[in-house]
């Protein structure tokens, strides 16, 4: 009795309010947890990071505050914008941390169609004026079931990867009891069907699937590891998974793959391996078997914790980003340029963040040609992270600054998958991000601008949106939308299939023009001359100058001619027009179209292959998103 009157007075005596970070007791040990509602004796938590489980109302008796160090943004009558770091710690006295502000991020009504997106920050004069972003109105994302309320399965999926076939989603793979392959159905969207032949893996358990297409004949194919075993299963039109003659066994457990064009040749792809804890290691695949390739690489650190794989400098050849930990802390993300499938083709890594990945995901987002890294952390005193990195031609590694598109406090996110797509049929690619909280959407808005402040999607029948994890993205039903496939844990409902239900067409959606950043004037490795052109150029149309050019030799008769432009203006340039016209022997002047590529918001390069021995002018016009179309840039060449 005098326990539990000491009890009731300690807990009495906390400010309890939502947002507060607790400890709560359960079956013996203690779970971290937020506040999000209180009544007089109980309130309801949220569990988060490793301690994830269902949320739940808990008494008051078994929860205790967190010592946490102050945290509190400044009074302004603005809206904070969520910080770029995390508050550092200091000598003060622990206090309960309230809801901070950086939870108050404009949230579309319920029921609208379009919502405010939070993009770059507005320059600021001082440092204590409030930070104000350029925001946009983009159509929110909407879904509807089509009658399929849920698909059964016999256990949480531990992995899923889509199978494609013909350009067309086949169905799913998913790690169960087994590997279970789920085929279309026209009532149910999937249901399951056969499991793949595991007898190569040797009885170890499935624990990493991943879907690629090694033979380009547009069947997914299948890698499966389990314990040190690592198969792969060829796809076929018929919808059959054939392995290869001999799986391969690691010296050590595998804890990740990732597949890619490692290699030149016949056989260029491939698949890397975490190979134990702090070595990763290439693959070779044939239909004779998945054999080794070279030595394996091992890195500095104490732990791989993730591995993924992409093409981050445009060069053909698949490079990789792996994350690690030191003592039990993160390291960060680190690229290993992969040059041109030599004999040794991971030369050395560049980046490095002190930033935690819980996952992974490599996409193109801003449709420049390299891939890009999408990253997420969940910590219990920094908040909730996605951090955006984007590939970078040449070998300079990934681009700075990192780009950190979300950070907010309070709200648990516990990722469980990221996914890319265009959700609001708007053009533009979107991000994903799914945890115990369900699914949230951080709308693109053009070239590497993305809302800072998330929207969860909306039903057209109204209600809420399924609380879903493991989110698999794909046209599914054909009609050019996003629709989205998850695993509901609560109840074990199975599978819900949801579809893209958002009008091609929204009224009042606005992007407004960038604010730009001027590129420096460079220092060109050739010798070239500059037209100017007498006319009078408008002021709302883009204006393209001139950067560099260089010429690099191809071949004994042929020279690689590249000039990169900078194109200033207040629009989103959608696309560069480049001819290259030179003098050939006998011939009449020749006027040839020349490549042109994105290498970041204003930069652009224009390139060509032209025998040597001439001199090549150049005409480079930019078109804007609004139609506009600049005054043509005549460059004349001469290595």
């Amino acid at each position: 009795m005098i326990a539990a009157l000491g009890a009731v007075s300690s807990f009495a005596a906390v400010d309890w309010r939502p947002g507060l970070r607790v400890v709560v007791e359960k079956s013996g040990f203690n779970h971290r947890a937020i506040v999000v509602k209180v009544e007089p004796t109980r309130c309801f938590v949220a569990y988060e990071g490793a301690d994830e489980t269902y949320d739940e109302w808990v008494e008051l008796s078994r929860v205790r505050p967190v010592r946490v160090s102050e945290h509190t943004a400044p009074e302004t009558t603005e809206t904070e914008a969520p910080a770029d770091v995390a508050p550092t710690e200091a000598a003060v006295t622990p206090v309960p941390e309230p809801l901070p502000r950086g939870l108050e991020l404009p949230r579309p009504a319920r029921g609208a169609t379009v919502g405010e997106a939070w993009l770059e920050r507005l320059p600021r004069t001082d440092q204590n004026t409030p930070v104000r972003f350029n925001t946009a109105m983009l159509p929110l994302a909407q879904f509807n079931f089509k009658g399929v309320a849920g698909i059964p399965t016999s256990r949480p999926p531990l992995r899923t990867a889509l199978l494609y076939s013909a350009g067309r989603v086949r169905g799913f793979a998913a790690i169960e009891d087994g590997v279970v392959l789920y085929t279309r159905d026209e009532q149910q969207g999937f249901i399951a069907g056969d499991k793949l032949d595991l007898a190569s893996l040797g009885g170890f358990v499935p624990e990493f699937v991943v879907a690629t297409d090694f033979d380009n004949n547009g069947e997914t194919d299948l890698i499966v590891s389990g314990g040190p075993m690592v198969q792969v299963f060829y796809g076929t039109a018929a919808g059959n998974f054939l392995p290869t003659a001999a799986a391969y066994r690691a010296t050590a457990p595998v804890r990740g793959l990732a597949a890619g064009r490692f290699f030149t040749g016949a056989l260029a792809s491939g698949v890397a391996i975490i190979e134990g804890f702090d070595t990763f290691r290439l693959l070779r695949i044939a239909h004779s078997g998945v054999t080794e390739a070279g030595d394996p690489y091992q890195v500095r650190f104490d732990r791989i914790t993730r591995i993924a794989a992409g093409d981050f400098d445009g060069d053909g050849f698949t490079d990789l980003a792996i994350t690690t930990e030191h003592k039990g802390r993160s390291t960060g993300a680190w690229m290993y340029f992969n040059q041109r499938g030599v004999t040794k083709p991971f030369l050395w890594p560049v980046g490095g963040r002190d930033d935690f990945a819980r996952d992974l995901l490599v996409a193109d987002l801003d449709r420049d040609g390299r891939d890009d890294l999408i990253l997420t952390d969940n910590d219990a005193e920094h908040g909730e992270r996605v951090r955006v990195v984007y590939g970078s031609a040449g070998r300079a590694g990934w681009e700075d600054p990192w780009d950190l598109i979300s950070l907010e406090y309070g709200l648990g996110l516990g990722t469980a998958s990221i996914t890319v797509g265009d959700f609001n049929r708007d053009g533009r690619l979107d991000i994903g991000i799914s945890g115990r909280n369900g699914l949230r959407i951080y709308p693109g808005a053009d070239y590497r601008r993305i809302a800072r402040n998330p929207v969860a999607p909306r039903l057209t029948a109204g209600g809420d949106f399924p609380e879903q994890r493991v989110f698999l993205a794909g046209d599914f039903d054909g009609d050019g939308g996003t629709d989205l496939l998850g695993y509901t844990p609560a109840f074990a409902t199975g599978y819900n299939l949801v579809y893209n239900a958002t009008p091609s067409t929204v009224e009042g959606v606005h992007v407004p023009s960038p604010v730009h950043r001027r590129a420096p004037i460079q220092a060109g490795s050739t010798v070239a001359k500059i037209a100017a052109s007498t006319a009078t150029a408008a002021t709302d149309v883009p204006q393209v100058r001139y950067l560099a050019s260089r010429a690099e030799p191809y071949g004994q008769w042929r020279y690689r001619i590249v000039v990169e432009v900078v194109v200033l203006g207040d629009s989103v340039i959608e696309a560069i027009d480049a001819t290259c016209q030179y003098d050939a022997a006998d011939q009449p002047l020749q006027v040839v179209p020349a490549i042109s590529r994105r290498m970041n918001d204003q930069q652009w390069s224009v390139e060509i292959v032209l025998p040597r021995g001439r001199l090549y002018e150049f005409r480079i016009a930019a078109r804007d998103d609004r139609g506009k179309v600049s005054e043509p840039l005549r460059v004349a060449v001469n290595p």
